[in-house]
């Protein structure tokens, strides 16, 4: 059987066997061959640049030359599992505890202010804010934004003069939204991740569309959300309510689940519509509809035929011989087509059950039922 030398940290990993001889100099480690040696040179210089940014909790990682884990798993073979700890492990363990005890800090991995990376193939250490993320609903009382930044078709986002030197083609709910909370998080920026879209030209109203505000590399934590939504009240475009930090795990319980919703639609035709045209649209009322996806998403979506519910649905008349239709729909569901037939893409349709040329004037979501969110941890 071979005998291997090991310096004290990675003999101490290893249940103690006449096969692992101890030595007092690191560099003679069959293992590490000194690199563990380096390690609270390496915390104390990523303990200093954790003092750029505000921060409670943090993670640790760390990654070690191939040769290193190749040689421990030479050695590791001597043993039967659970009679060792892997290097990675006991160093993690180590610079965790050495962290906490130097600035009495919690590790947290599910939800770090900071992210300390150790790594020993080159011997250098880095700490960086971890991004912040806030929840909230937002009020797009615009029909002017788009939802995410749409960088202009003709420059890319450099700024032309098709877009006016803005760089974008149409102002932005997630620019509104960054405006008010990337200064007071001194962050480098931010990334809207919502519970579906509406169009440009379409409002939320209500209580709004849940989000999360991914904030880049904040150097604040210690923000007043209240302060900020206040701020919000007087955008004529955007607003938001409801704001709270959560955890990175937020993004995925408001992007993956679906929601009913509720909306309010001005709906002209090619010619005037009555009270008896009202009376035939409620009739839609709990019917199930198959959608081809519309022409106009095709180039971002499958062509596929998806069926809907449409929960409830009334209409009255409305000036000018239009009607105002209210309606309750499964997630998915596309209004404009259901309006429209979107060429006979949807059926039934409101073109359809009418006998005329139908579309929608104007559409607002008034309500979104994301009851579940209310369930979800925030941490």
């Amino acid at each position: 059987m071979r005998n291997f030398t090991l310096c004290r940290a990675c003999a101490a990993r290893f249940q103690k066997s006449a096969s692992i001889g101890v030595s007092e100099a690191g560099s003679g480690c069959f293992i590490c061959k000194g690199v563990l040696s380096k390690a609270p040179q390496l915390i104390e210089s990523a303990i200093g640049q954790a003092g750029q940014f505000e921060w409670e909790t943090f993670s640790v990682s760390s990654s070690f030359p191939k040769s290193l884990l190749v040689a421990e798993q030479e050695v590791a073979d001597l043993f039967q599992p659970g009679n060792f700890t892997s290097i990675k492990n006991s160093a993690n363990a180590y610079l965790v505890a050495e962290i906490s005890r130097a600035t009495g800090k919690q590790n947290s991995p599910r939800s770090p202010h900071a992210t300390f990376a150790f790594d020993f193939i080159r011997g250098a250490a880095s700490c960086r804010p971890a991004n912040a993320y806030v929840y909230g609903h937002y009020q797009k009382l615009s029909r002017a934004h788009c939802q995410s930044r749409w960088h202009c078709s003709d420059c890319g986002g450099s700024g032309c003069a098709s877009c006016g030197g803005s760089g974008r083609n149409y102002p932005s709910v997630e620019d509104e939204l960054g405006a008010a909370l990337i200064p007071v998080f001194s962050a480098q920026g931010c990334t809207l991740h919502a519970s579906g879209r509406e169009d440009v030209d379409v409002r939320n109203l209500g209580g709004g569309r849940p989000f999360v505000l991914e904030i880049t590399s904040p150097k604040k934590r210690k923000v007043d959300l209240e302060a900020v939504e206040k701020t919000l009240q007087s955008n004529p475009s955007v607003r938001a309510t409801g704001l709270k930090a959560v955890g990175k795990n937020f993004i995925d319980a408001v992007c993956n689940s679906h929601f009913e919703k509720e909306y309010s639609a001005l709906i002209g035709a090619d010619r005037q519509l009555s009270q008896s045209d009202c009376e035939k649209v409620s009739a839609l009322a709990g019917a199930v509809i198959e959608q081809q996806t519309p022409k106009r998403v095709m180039h971002r979506r499958a062509d596929l035929v998806r069926k809907r519910r449409i929960i409830s649905i009334s209409a009255e008349p409305a000036r000018g011989g239009k009607i105002r239709l209210k309606l309750l729909a499964e997630a998915g569901t596309y209004i404009k087509e259901l309006i429209s037939s979107d060429g006979g893409r949807t059926t039934p349709s409101i073109s359809g059950i009418l006998g005329c040329s139908a579309a929608c004037e104007e559409l607002d979501v008034i309500g979104i039922r994301d009851y579940f969110l209310q369930t979800v941890r925030t941490d």
